[in-house]
């Protein structure tokens, strides 16, 4: 089992003209708005209510709790982005806004070190009495992340005393007794605390969450049948253990169940624990839960969660692309859980996974603008059916400035700002490059700088300087490595786990690797019924998509040739100038008079067809969007 760590984001500088663009948005544009949404000052956008709800905790404002039970949230993962963002560009403004922040939720802790508006404000005597429910240890955790990542980046141990305060309180109730949570994050949060206190107890109590799940008799029958359990939201009540990762143990599970966002949240806890404690057990899980998503049940978007009714998975190819939910947050948990696999293991595939979730579905989570949100992201959407169709309600086109349930947009925020977590990794033997971006490195002695115009260019130029080690540069899944030259040198280079190794005494050395960007026509697997017939397109790690605006209207009928040949071209108005877009000769299904059956065939009329980036979707007005169109095979 290896331990590949990822990189302090102050060791990273991002020159990247495509990413900084993204984090651009988010430090001056996203980061900004997130916090007046938090205090309810734009016009429009859904109420937030979470900065009133701690004033009214802290004495500060008379008022009654607003928002769903995990309200604070919201704010944990604001200023989570905030200690990211000041880790790598240090704002003495921001700064001190987080820091009043952080003071509010200090005075907002109870005397026992509990921190919880919905149970102090509405629930005074109803603590920890739902955690099917109630979101405590799920709100706890994020906390939790957000302290240590403040601590990381300012130094500032106030924040994460608070967070240290309310873990030994959980701690102390969860000794004695018994009880796991309903929503799976604190977990995770457990052990970044272990890892920056030293405190094993921390360590042991997110193992003793995982270990009591899926254990008989059912918790949370028992926890319904209490005198003291008042219910949420009753239709929680009636879904089976395993909509909550609990109806087996889940050292013993398979296969990827219930609640997308829960699921992979747990599973990025149980990679964790299997890298500190060495736990083969967990670590098999892990590999199999994994690859039951990758194989069965993800969408070529890296979007996960097929069905609205408990933003679920549901079973294997079960894959619709109208009705998908593909929560934002579900993306983001994966990518997290992809990390940690990668770390765990030194193999590139969690890393293409990790790509492709972040390139598309991620990304396509906020505007251009930066201040309209995806909570769901579908493969097909015609605002047409949405409009009338009580099925695709959950699908908001265009995006939203805020939502009721608004954890998405925080979460993108953190995301994006904590990037770099993802893009190296470092361990004793050599650096990781997972995701070619360019930037410069500080990794001890070692030194490296990445030039690329990637995902839209298809070369990148490493240099490395600072002695003996190895390089691992990845070759992705949907970009492979089809040349590599090694300035003036004849370094031996060997393929391991997806990665091309190179081991070198570094002292300036360029390697230039050129990538295969070809567009591909993408087929699902026969067993997606619905996706039969159909094909989809990508170039390099970005899944592209027919919009209405550059195609018309009647998405349904358009036709892809086999084997299309594609032209590239700058972008339409309104979209980045970067953007690569492409053109091939298509086709259009002809439309009958009026009948709505007749028996003859439609004709193919000839059609141009123009795809854009997936993620771009949705930002020039509303419209039809399809990823994955009809096409002709060769036979036909």
């Amino acid at each position: 089992m290896k331990n590949i760590k990822p990189l302090p984001l102050k060791q990273i500088t991002f020159c990247d003209p495509f990413l900084l663009r993204v984090i651009d948005l988010v430090q001056k544009k996203v980061i900004p708005y997130q916090w007046e949404v938090l205090n309810d000052r734009i016009a429009d956008a859904a109420k937030s209510h979470c900065i009133k709800n701690f004033e009214i905790v802290a004495g500060r404002r008379d008022g009654t709790y607003y928002g769903m039970a995990f309200q604070d949230s919201d704010l944990y993962k604001w200023l989570e982005a905030v200690a990211f963002s000041l880790e790598t560009q240090p704002d003495p403004e921001l700064e001190a806004l987080a820091d009043t922040a952080i003071e509010l939720i200090g005075a907002a802790q109870q005397d026992d070190g509990y921190v919880n508006t919905y149970y102090t404000i509405k629930e005074q005597n109803k603590r920890w009495t739902n955690l099917q429910q109630g979101h405590e240890l799920y709100c706890a955790g994020h906390m939790i992340e957000a302290a240590v990542a403040y601590y990381n980046a300012t130094g500032k141990r106030n924040f994460l005393e608070i967070a240290v305060r309310f873990a030994d309180c959980i701690s102390r109730v969860f000794n004695e007794r018994e009880g796991y949570p309903g929503h799976q994050e604190i977990e995770l949060a457990l052990v970044k605390l272990y890892r920056v206190t030293g405190e094993k107890r921390y360590l042991l109590l997110a193992e003793e969450f995982i270990r009591r799940r899926g254990q008989a008799p059912d918790f949370f029958k028992k926890e319904r049948e209490s005198a003291d359990y008042r219910t949420i939201w009753p239709e929680l009540d009636t879904f089976k253990m395993s909509y909550f990762q609990a109806g087996a143990p889940p050292v013993g599970q398979r296969e990827a169940t219930g609640h997308a966002v829960r699921a992979v949240y747990m599973y990025s806890a149980m990679a964790d624990l299997a890298m500190e404690l060495d736990d083969r057990q967990m670590l098999e899980a892990c590999m199999g839960l994994f690859d039951d998503i990758v194989k069965r049940q993800m969408y070529l978007t890296g979007a996960i969660g097929a069905t609205s009714v408990g933003e679920a998975f549901t079973t294997a190819y079960d894959l619709p692309a109208d009705l998908i939910y593909g929560e934002t947050c579900a993306s983001i948990g994966l990518m997290m859980f992809c990390r940690r696999m990668n770390a765990l293991s030194g193999e590139a595939r969690y890393a293409d996974i990790m790509e492709k979730a972040f390139y598309n579905t991620v990304l396509a989570g906020i505007s251009l603008s930066g201040t309209e949100f995806f909570y769901v992201n579908p493969l097909e959407a015609d605002p047409g059916r949405i409009a009338h169709s009580p099925g695709l309600a959950h699908v908001k086109i265009p995006r939203q400035k805020w939502f009721d349930c608004s954890c998405c947009p925080t979460n993108i925020a953190r995301t994006v700002m904590g990037l770099g977590e993802y893009v190296y990794g470092t361990s004793e033997d050599g650096l990781y490059i997972n995701l070619y971006c360019a930037s410069d490195v500080t990794d001890g002695e070692r030194n490296v700088t990445v030039r690329t115009d990637y995902p839209y260019g298809g070369k990148a130029t490493v240099t490395a300087a600072g002695g003996y080690y190895t390089l691992f540069l990845r070759s992705p899944e949907n970009a492979p490595v089809i040349s590599l030259s090694i300035d003036g040198c004849e370094l031996p280079t060997r393929t391991e786990n997806g990665y091309i190794a190179i081991d070198g005494d570094w002292s300036g050395i360029e390697i230039v690797l050129q990538f295969d960007m070809t567009p591909k026509q993408i087929y699902t697997s026969p067993k997606v019924q619905n996706q039969n017939g159909k094909a989809a397109v990508m170039r390099g790690p970005l899944v592209y998509c027919a919009e209405q605006a550059d195609n018309g209207e009647n998405l349904g009928a358009v036709v892809l040739p086999a084997g299309a040949a594609f032209s590239e071209s700058g972008p339409p108005a309104g979209l980045p100038l970067e953007t690569v877009m492409l053109k091939t000769a298509g086709y259009r299904y002809t439309e009958h008079e009026e009948s709505l059956y007749t028996t003859a065939p439609p004709a193919l009329l000839d059609a141009g067809v123009e795809l854009i980036p997936y993620f771009l979707w949705a930002n020039r007005g509303e419209g039809e969007m399809r990823v994955f169109l009809n096409y002709l095979a060769k036979n036909q």
